[in-house]
């Protein structure tokens, strides 16, 4: 719960800068490139020690308990375990990242981050890194917070901080697939759209969108998407002509950024405050659009005639829908699941053949609930499950199940 009411105070805050005013970045990023030794640094999961924020994790493999981890958060899945976070036990405004291995049931460090305060909530997983960004020191401040850019080479188990921006908005967003990383970073009357390269740690300007913060008028990128089949990029505009005439439209690139179509999805709510909001989750394959924003807005809808079709929209997709997090793009079905749906059921939706198909996990678990979900590669899943704990009662621990797609029931 202490971990929940510091996401929420964090997610307040987000929402508080959402709007049509998208700056609060400095210009002048340093590029200081520092790496984390991680050699011989092995640790035991088996410890009862905890920080304020950490949690108790129940470790299930093949329907099997086989472990118990303190942790703070279960970043994503790997062919062998998982990546998450620890608050240090001694020193909370530091977070330290590891890698668990399930045969060994073991832990190696891949390396920390001082005077912590926000992870955000986009990752990449490209050419075997996980790339994300965090938010150093005091991130309601512009001129006391940092953004950085880091890169875990997950061949190496070693952790980089490919850079570090002074300022840098928390807002900031990361895509990857077919093995492109782009990220967005908002800068002072500004978007700024990146090619980073996982070899050369360099990153290339892809775009440029200017948006004027004082008088909110302009364009500003709020998401990318990559279809590797296409190989188009696609971005999520945000055009603003002024503070109540706002639109919402995806711009497709090709590879080399030469412009190809633009699609008109401002119809995906008839509130305009709705189309400003950040978004969460965004997706463009087989026209099919997946959007999840951080207010009440959810839709697969498919696009025609370059405009969201409103006929087309699944009608079951309300607020209390969650898409699957997924660090590797190039899915041609859509992942979802409720909030505390004490049923479990997980939603497949086909973008291909247009089918929404569900299945209930776990059925014979009570008082249980899915509390998070991630994706890697063509069949991993990551689900952790919640225990319902509205009478204030419970005294049962979130579990963590490691399963197969194909595994399950899906009709």
């Amino acid at each position: 719960m202490k971990k929940i009411f510091l996401l929420l105070v964090t997610a307040l805050f987000l929402l508080s800068l959402y709007g049509c005013n998208t700056s609060s970045s400095s210009n002048n990023p340093t590029e200081q490139t520092t790496v984390t030794d991680t050699d011989d640094l092995s640790l035991d999961t088996d410890t009862d020690s905890e920080t304020e924020f950490n949690y108790d994790l129940e470790i299930y493999y093949n329907d099997k308990k086989i472990d118990n981890l303190n942790l703070f958060d279960a970043l994503m899945p790997t062919e062998d375990g998982l990546i998450y976070s620890k608050i240090n036990e001694t020193s909370p405004n530091e977070i330290e990242y590891y890698r668990y291995y399930l045969d060994k049931k073991n832990s190696v460090k891949l390396g920390s981050i001082k005077n912590w305060s926000m992870q955000i909530n986009d990752k990449a997983y490209v050419n075997n890194h996980l790339c994300f960004m965090a938010s150093t020191g005091d991130i309601t401040d512009e001129e006391n917070r940092t953004l950085e850019f880091i890169d875990i080479d997950l061949n190496k188990n070693k952790m980089t901080t490919v850079f570090s921006d002074k300022g840098g908005f928390p807002y900031d967003t990361i895509t990857g697939a077919d093995n492109l990383v782009i990220i967005t970073k908002v800068l002072n009357n500004g978007t700024s759209l990146e090619l980073y390269d996982t070899e050369t740690q360099k990153f290339k300007q892809l775009k440029y969108l200017e948006f004027d913060d004082k008088n909110c008028v302009g364009k500003t990128i709020r998401k990318v998407s990559i279809d590797d089949k296409t190989k188009t990029i696609c971005l999520l505009v945000l055009d603003c002509v002024s503070e109540t005439d706002v639109s919402l439209k995806i711009e497709t690139y090709d590879y080399d950024m030469n412009f190809l179509k633009s699609y008109d999805i401002s119809n995906i709510s008839d509130d305009s405050n709705e189309l400003i909001q950040g978004v969460q989750f965004f997706d463009f394959r087989n026209n099919y659009l997946v959007y999840q924003n951080f207010s009440m807005t959810r839709c697969i809808g498919y696009i025609r005639d370059r405009k969201l079709q409103k006929n087309d929209m699944i009608d079951s997709i309300d607020s209390t829908y969650i898409m699957a997090q997924t660090p590797q793009k190039g899915y041609n079905t859509v992942l979802s699941f409720k909030e505390v749906d004490l049923e479990r059921n997980i939603y497949l939706f086909n973008t291909i053949d247009k089918t929404m198909k569900k299945t209930k996990f776990k059925p014979e678990e009570e008082n249980y609930y899915i509390g998070s979900m991630s994706r890697t590669g063509k069949d991993n899943l990551m689900i952790i499950t919640t225990p319902d704990n509205a009478d204030k009662k419970s005294n049962l621990n979130p579990k963590l199940y490691f399963t197969k797609l194909s595994d399950l029931n899906f009709q």
